[in-house]
């Protein structure tokens, strides 16, 4: 069974950091298989805002974004179709670390260069699936971490159950 602390803390008055609550269920009789942080090094994928929604000038399925991350406007090169100007997205910026193990870095994809990549919800470990970019909440303000504006931080416990 997999839950999350903040899910526990609203039906349970817990008081104790994930660690030790973690204890606890195991000296209970519990087995705790996990302890996970959520959004742990995910710090630098930031809300940012789509400025220009331009086609690639050498790719049918691609698009060339200019991003604004609060402090620049920066070009990123974009898969997805979901997503128009003015739309808040997930920026994971280069020097970034996805689930996975998948180190985001400046590249020429097609010619053109692309600062960091829009994130879906599978990509920030959020989903098993997901059909494009995350477009966010309109009123996020642009270049917070993404995780800390959305409240996603938590810790994710998989407890094992004896059947």
């Amino acid at each position: 069974m997999i839950v999350t602390y903040n899910w526990l803390k609203e039906f349970v008055d817990v008081d104790a950091p994930p660690q030790d609550l973690c204890h606890r269920l195991t000296m209970a009789g519990l087995e705790v298989d996990s302890l996970k942080e959520l959004g742990a090094g995910l710090e630098s994928v930031i809300v940012a805002r789509l400025d220009r929604v331009d086609p690639h000038p050498d790719a049918d399925r691609l698009t060339l974004c200019q991003v604004n991350t609060g402090s620049e406007v920066v070009p990123v090169v974009c898969g997805a179709t979901n997503h128009k100007v003015g739309d808040l997205v997930a920026l994971a910026q280069p020097g970034t670390v996805l689930p996975g193990e998948f180190k985001i870095r400046k590249s020429k994809i097609r010619g053109q260069v692309s600062c960091g990549m829009l994130c879906s919800e599978k990509e920030l470990g959020l989903a098993d699936a997901s059909e494009g970019i995350l477009i966010l909440p309109a009123q996020l303000p642009v270049g917070e971490p993404v995780f800390d504006v959305m409240g996603w931080r938590d810790y994710q416990i998989e407890i094992g159950l004896t059947p």
